[in-house]
């Protein structure tokens, strides 16, 4: 990773020369680290937002653009748009990150970590991603952490709609409509949209043809005020995919629904009651033939959030939940397809001018492997008025999945292992926050051990607990203007390894660099980013042997033009150099591609 490391020294020289920029504008609120609405400057976690306009800004096509280079986070795609999709946050599993949608979480029962290549970005209003351990607060999934999408809601004004039109390279093209309005103590926001693309070649040496991709979405959130306090609220979203591969087609479609009831009990005491329902449909049409997968995840979550004194904040809950799966595919047989898990958890928050606390402690009953029980403690301590350091130790667990549990192959002598157990973490952190060299600093260094990783036995006949890994990864972030210019840096390091076979993580590289120049003239702006990724371990897709994919550094314009306060172009130009890399072994990736897109707002 040398040639990330100088680019990173070079512009850590250059921070003597910029500006201060104003920390005021840096403290967001965020939800997701605790289940309780925090300013980002108070908590003790990492954490990455990323906001509605930064979405439209950048004109990513999908998740997988829009988080690569984001500190920790590091993605693969096999192939085009509509491919398959796995985001391995700090170098853990693709299914260890607990993937929520307005608090619904989208994990499948089959092991898929989330259909992210489903996602639109048009629903979209935030993301919250949180770094390092939160089984905690969430149970099940959260070792790497928690990535929350939050859809899009009312504005302040009486309504608002706004049309957005974009066409591209491989035929893209992309229609969204989003109407809100607020009509006395009611908000209604409703947004669809359309994507179809011609895609590219997805596979190396196999059908010489493009893969489509198509994806129709729509979402709805509805709220209305009680009096002045009580607050229902209504979330819907679905998505219906289409999406080819060579010698085959998957289609996808998902429902996620929530209703959430908040209300005061006093002045102290804010309690809420929700009940969500996620459910996810998968075809699989193949040369090997067709796989069918049902999934559905039901749950009721009750948060409160008690003030006790000035400083001092205690939450706690109750959540249970349930899972069912029907799968079918060729020699494959069933022998359950439920599970239930019931959860209860508290988080006590202290703050004082001497030093944060904060705990928190959960315990889970699952119908499979009995009671678990995990917990963080962070420590920290304001150094002076711009810096502020802190450190955490926390456990976390992931339940195996249906599939592992209760899905049989004997056509293939495989067989599942209704005896496993959870995977289980220890996680150390070391935070850094300051405000030093007129630029905004993020550092975080982390140890992570994971242990009872499931796994193939010695005879290849079954799955066991059997594999113990080690990560050790150093993030850091950077912001600062110069110039009229702003830029925002993230490098992410990780030294990772199976302890149980002494080999790398496959498709997690060692080293990530992105770097964003961005700046305003009036009615034009231009962004310019550069990502580099170092090489990595994967699997050769003939042989299944151990292969090296090589690293990579592309860079993406963007340019916009405001014509007026409705009317508002822009203009990608992703993979500049029309570089030739790899991120998945045996699979393509785009080459040069532009992306141009109208947007009226009324």
């Amino acid at each position: 990773m040398n040639y990330s490391a100088l680019a990173c020294t070079a512009i850590f020289t250059a921070a003597n020369a910029l500006p201060v920029l104003c920390q005021e504008n840096l403290k967001e609120i965020i939800v997701t680290t605790n289940r309780i609405e925090q300013s980002s400057g108070a908590l003790m976690a990492a954490t990455t937002v990323i906001t509605r306009q930064e979405i439209e800004t950048s004109l990513a096509q999908n998740l997988n653009e829009l988080l690569l280079g984001k500190a920790g986070v590091q993605m693969t795609q096999s192939g085009g748009q509509g491919s398959q999709t796995s985001l391995f946050l700090r170098g853990t599993e693709s299914d260890h990150t607990l993937i929520l949608i307005d608090g619904v979480q989208i994990t499948t029962a089959t092991g898929a970590a989330g259909r992210l290549e489903f996602v639109p970005l048009d629903q979209i209003e935030r993301i919250e991603i949180v770094r390092g351990p939160r089984s905690s607060i969430y149970g099940s999934e959260a070792i790497g952490g928690v990535l929350q999408i939050f859809t899009r809601t009312a504005g302040e004004n009486a309504f608002d709609a706004s049309i957005n039109l974009a066409a591209g390279t491989q035929n893209m093209i992309n229609s969204n409509l989003n109407l809100s309005g607020r009509f006395e103590d009611t908000s209604i926001a409703f947004n669809y949209s359309g994507r179809e693309t011609d895609g590219i070649d997805s596979k190396v040496g196999g059908n010489q043809d493009d893969d489509g991709f198509n994806n129709d979405s729509l979402a709805l959130s509805v709220s209305h005020h009680f009096g002045e306090n009580t607050t229902l609220t209504v979330n819907y979203s679905e998505f219906n995919s289409e999406s080819e591969y060579d010698d085959g087609i998957v289609e996808g479609d998902s429902e996620q629904f929530s209703a959430t009831l908040e209300l005061p009990l006093n002045d102290r005491w804010v309690t809420s009651l929700t009940i969500d329902s996620f459910t996810a449909d998968n075809l699989d049409i193949g040369a090997f033939g067709t796989t069918s997968s049902e999934t559905a995840t039901r749950s009721v979550r009750w948060i409160n959030t008690l003030s006790i004194s000035t400083g001092n904040t205690f939450s706690f809950g109750f959540d249970a939940k349930e899972q069912q799966l029907d799968y079918s595919s060729f020699g494959a047989l069933q022998s359950d397809n439920s599970r239930k898990n019931r959860g209860v958890y508290g988080v006590y928050l202290h703050s004082a001018k001497a030093y944060d606390i904060t705990l928190s402690l959960r315990n889970d009953d699952d119908e499979q492997f009995g009671r678990y029980s995990t917990g963080s403690i962070a420590l920290g301590r304001k150094l002076n008025e711009t810096s502020r350091l802190w450190a955490s130790y926390g456990t976390a667990y992931k339940a195996p999945n249906l599939i592992d549990l209760y899905v049989d192959f004997p056509s293939f002598f495989f067989f599942a292992n209704p005896d496993l157990g959870p995977e289980t973490s220890e996680n150390l952190e070391i935070g850094l926050e300051l405000f030093a060299l007129n630029t905004v600093w993020n550092f975080n260094l982390f140890h992570n051990v994971i242990e009872d990783l499931i796994g193939s036995n010695a005879t290849f006949s079954s799955l066991d607990n059997i594999d113990k890994v080690e990560i050790d990864g150093l993030e850091i972030t950077a912001s600062r203007e110069l110039a009229g210019w702003g830029f925002d840096m993230a490098l992410t390091l990780l030294d990772h390894e199976n302890k149980s076979t002494s080999d790398k993580l496959l498709r997690r590289p060692e080293g990530t660099f992105s770097l964003q120049a961005s700046r305003q003239f009036d009615a034009f702006d231009v962004a310019i980013d550069w990502l580099m990724q170092a090489s990595h371990k994967d699997l050769d897709p003939v042989t299944f042997g151990p292969s090296d994919v090589g690293g990579y550094g592309i860079i993406n314009v963007v340019a916009g033009y405001r014509f007026s306060e409705s009317i508002n172009v822009r203009l990608k130009i992703g993979n500049l150099f029309d570089k030739d890399y790899s991120v998945v072994d045996g699979f393509n990736t785009y080459g040069r591609t532009a992306q141009l897109s109208f947007n009226y707002k009324l």
